[in-house]
């Protein structure tokens, strides 16, 4: 990738879509500058359902994905890293996890399809946002209900940090564009960040951060409105 390229990495749901205007706007600006800046996804959904529904929206497949909070990358033709997976895979414990996190009450684990070899996924019906494991592990809690855990080498924010360094390209080059608390890492890495306006409350604490464009549009128009700030 040259020097002058620049990355767009987007959440999918309520950051990415949700304004199908302002979703043609964002594409026709990637359109125009396609050939200086590349476009990934960084999405909680598995690789499948990430790509069902950017089908769904119309939205070019993007340049990589990354998927399952961050726990699997994958390039345009939907191949996976194998590097990336060799590398997360360090310290992780995923039965004794289960194991551990039976004991308490209000965490129920998703369905199958939202479980993977690298992130364990529950549905909690109280404040996990500070839970703690005896283990090396990643604790990521978002949209006051879901919890994931991953690796301790994994998640959004490592996995663009990867990206950026097998490119060569320094994070000031990279923009990320979240919502909610699994877009919290990303958003707070060397990078630029944009919060989109119908953001959730576990984003709060990131205002005044340097580096950091809390827009008032919702979705894509934050996105757009992020840009404009940021002069890309």
């Amino acid at each position: 990738m040259k020097a002058s390229h620049r990355i767009i990495i987007s959440d999918i749901d309520n950051t990415l879509l949700g304004d199908a205007k302002a979703l043609a706007e964002f594409i026709n600006y990637l359109e125009k500058n396609r050939d200086s800046i590349k476009f990934g996804i960084a999405t909680g959904r598995h690789l499948e359902s990430a790509i069902a529904v950017l089908e769904k929206w119309q939205v070019p497949t993007p340049d990589f994905f990354i998927t399952s909070v961050g726990s699997q990358i994958h390039n345009a033709a939907k191949e996976p890293d194998e590097n990336w997976l060799k590398h997360i895979n360090y310290c992780w414990k995923p039965d004794e996890i289960r194991d551990y996190l039976s004991q308490f009450k209000g965490l129920n684990l998703q369905a199958d399809i939202n479980q993977s070899e690298f992130k364990i996924s529950y549905f909690a019906d109280q404040n996990f946002d500070k839970l703690e494991l005896p283990y090396a592990a990643n604790v990521i809690y978002s949209h006051g209900e879901f919890l994931d855990i991953l690796p301790v080498r994994a998640s959004k924010g490592l996995a663009v940090c990867y990206l950026a360094k097998s490119m060569g390209l320094p994070m000031t080059q990279i923009m990320v564009a979240g919502d909610s608390g699994n877009d919290k890492e990303m958003l707070t890495n060397e990078g630029i960040g944009i919060v989109v306006g119908n953001y959730s409350i576990e984003l709060e604490s990131l205002k005044n951060k340097k580096g950091i464009y809390f827009a008032k549009s919702p979705y894509a128009a934050g996105i757009l409105e992020g840009i404009k700030y940021f002069a890309w």
